[in-house]
């Protein structure tokens, strides 16, 4: 629930000329709905602008978004890299919220993981990325547990008429992007399209094609109304498997495969700006996640055919609110109606499809009683279908010390419903033709690998934190300290049936978990210049310390992660960027053997020319420069560098129409 927004604050001398953009200090729209000097907004927020996303230039938005404070990446192969924010890892992370747009991203397969390489969304038309670091179940309900990413992209209006670029580099790299932009009096329409492919880690079978297209079109009905149109979709083929006889494949049963994904949404908004503080809009939109996964195991003389092909479909309809009702107060306030569908004959046996309703209202409100003090209120009340109500309320309360520095605090609650697969799922293996090989007690029964829990109950996280924003001339500080404490967390366990050859997994109500530390980011800009340091410090204790079988709760989450970046404009149209990034020792969940730590260091440079209306730029990049590490550890004991991350040299050369 998200709309895109530029009522001014009620105290209009206190916002910048832009309204995302001062010289330091950022406004953003993610935390409450309404635009917030990020001093004022209700948590922490990180921001990436247009200008930070070319600048850097990656190629893939989880290598951004690395940067984050306390934001963690792991993969297990080159191409499904998993996001997660300080701890608690997995190779399917669903406890942060992903919005395109407003338009939630998080599948409803498997966890409710975010796909990031599979998303129907090109770089080029993303306007900016805003971060919420903590809990914002009060804006955004279920799944914004561990936070947000909320990706703005690009009106129809913004940006050169034509973009195209294209890209080769090591590891058979080849990309290539375009985007078209034309107004036709009210009606202007945008048209993006790219194609990503490399051969991925150089042990693994896993090299990637993924393709994307995007339509946006944006029509101004009169002075007051507008309408969007945003629609797109993307394929791919990613491989995946191991050899047979490592960890993870020692009967042959996850052999290599192409994995294929193809991915469309619509997604439509009506909006109507009664004044400069009060503006209503409605939206709905839909999304549809295909995958096709099909291979045959060997498990002695035969060939078992496997198939994990599903669909996934989100419809959801929302209306929002936001208005000033009184000098000093802000509010906005929105309604949501969603429904998931997941079919899968593989994880549902005997239902072949599971569907999940959902209904929530969610408000926030701001007051500034006087120039010192900004207080922030908001609650979201949900109400999935076979569960009752949960209430995620916030109350957060800033004070000006003076104009450039002020403290915050506050507390809120959230829950993470429990996924359709966690809940419902009940995946078999039954083959007739294995009767004569088995004991007949087990009928030709291999394995029920997913086995779901509909007693779950909701995971519940209750967390405080303190901060303090400030700002030093050309430069800004953000400091916080959280202390999160998760109840009810959903935990994988092995599970046993007498009728089945082989163990699988379920699920149960694991213990709590108390995620605790600071973080801070530092961002100086100076002329042609800019400088970023950006340091998490968590630390996670749990009771009791470790679960049977499971790894340690303490030792997911890296003791510190950091990293530092540079950004230099020089004369003639020259261009340097540098990051370096260090992650300590950690042991994710999903199996992984404990990883090494390590540091990275990623670098650019740029040269533009410019002719007539048009810009070119040449650009060289390095990634991963410096010893290869591993972010996920499928067997350490072998000694086999399965994940190993490697060096990459790009080269790409872009163009711009203006």
């Amino acid at each position: 629930m998200f709309a895109l927004t530029a009522t001014p604050a009620v105290q209009a001398s206190d916002e910048p000329e832009s309204p995302f953009l001062d010289d330091t200090l950022p406004v953003v729209l993610s935390m409450t709905r309404m635009p917030q000097r990020i001093d004022d907004a209700p948590g922490a927020v990180t921001l990436f602008t247009r200008e930070d996303i070319e600048r850097l230039g990656y190629r893939r938005l989880p290598q951004l978004l690395r940067l984050v404070p306390g934001m963690n990446m792991m993969s297990d192969t080159g191409h499904s890299p998993a996001l997660f924010y300080h701890g608690l890892g997995t190779l399917n992370p669903n406890r942060m919220q992903v919005l395109i747009d407003g338009r939630s991203v998080y599948s409803p397969y498997l966890y409710g993981y975010v796909d990031w390489d599979a998303l129907p969304l090109t770089m080029d038309e993303i306007e900016r990325i805003e971060v919420v670091r903590g809990s914002n179940a009060a804006t955004y309900g279920s799944n914004a547990v561990a936070g947000v990413v909320n990706i703005v992209t690009r009106s129809a209006l913004d940006g050169p008429s034509a973009i195209a670029s294209v890209t080769r580099g090591s590891r058979d790299v080849a990309d290539a992007s375009a985007r078209l932009r034309r107004s036709f009096g009210p009606l202007s329409i945008a048209i993006n399209a790219r194609t990503l492919g490399d051969e991925g880690f150089e042990h693994r079978y896993d090299d990637a094609r993924l393709n994307a297209s995007t339509l946006r079109a944006d029509l101004t009905l009169n002075a007051s109304d507008e309408i969007s149109l945003m629609a797109g979709q993307s394929s791919g083929s990613r491989g995946v498997g191991y050899p047979l006889g490592v960890a993870g494949n020692r009967d042959n049963s996850n052999g290599f495969r192409d994995v294929r994904t193809d991915n469309w949404f619509v997604h439509l908004r009506f909006r109507r700006s009664i004044s400069a503080d009060n503006e209503w809009s409605v939206g709905y939109y839909q999304n549809q996640d295909k995958g096709q996964e099909e291979w045959f195991g060997v498990l002695g003389p035969l060939r078992l055919p496997i198939d994990y092909n599903r669909t996934a479909t989100r419809e959801n309809f929302d209306f929002q609110h936001q208005f000033s009702p009184a000098e000093g107060w802000r509010v906005a306030w929105g309604a949501e109606h969603r429904e998931d569908r997941l079919q899968s004959a593989r994880m549902f046996y005997y239902t072949g499809s599971e569907s999940q309703k959902l209904l929530r209202v969610s408000a926030n409100v701001e007051w500034r009683p006087n120039s010192l003090l900004t207080l922030n209120a908001g609650n979201m009340i949900e109400r999935f279908e076979g569960y009752g109500h949960q209430s995620s309320p916030r109350l957060f309360a800033t004070l000006h010390l003076t104009p450039d520095h002020a403290l915050k605090a506050g507390v809120t609650r959230a829950f993470r419903q429990p996924s359709l697969i966690e809940a419902y799922g009940d995946s078999r293996f039954i083959y007739r033709e294995l009767i004569p090989f088995l004991p007949a007690r087990y009928q030709g029964r291999v394995q029920r690998t997913y086995v779901g829990q509909p007693d779950l109950d909701p995971e519940q996280l209750d967390s405080a934190e303190i901060g303090y924003v400030g700002r030093f001339g050309a430069s800004s500080l953000e400091v916080r300290y959280f202390h999160e404490r998760f109840d009810h967390l959903i935990t994988e366990t092995r599970f046993v049936d007498p009728a089945f050859r082989n163990a699988g997994r379920t699920y149960f109500e694991g213990p709590g978990a108390t995620i605790s530390g600071f973080e801070y980011q530092y961002r100086w800009r100076g002329e042609g210049r800019e400088i970023w340091w950006s340091h998490a410090l968590p630390r996670i204790s749990a009771n009791p310390v470790c679960d049977p079988g499971q790894t340690c709760y303490a030792q997911t989450a890296p003791s510190s992660t950091w990293s530092l970046t540079w950004m230099e404009q020089l004369p003639q149209d020259w261009s340097v960027s540098a990051t370096l990034y260090g992650v300590n020792s950690a042991n994710f969940l999903n199996g992984s053997k404990p990883v090494d730590s390590y540091q990275t260091l990623d670098a650019r440079v740029a040269k533009k020319f410019r002719s007539g209306n048009m810009v070119w730029e040449a650009a060289l990049s390095v990634t991963d420069i410096g010893p290869g590490y591993e972010t996920f550890n499928d067997d350490q004991s072998r000694r086999v560098p399965f994940n190993q991350v490697a060096r990459q040299t790009l080269l790409t050369l872009r163009s711009s129409w203006f």
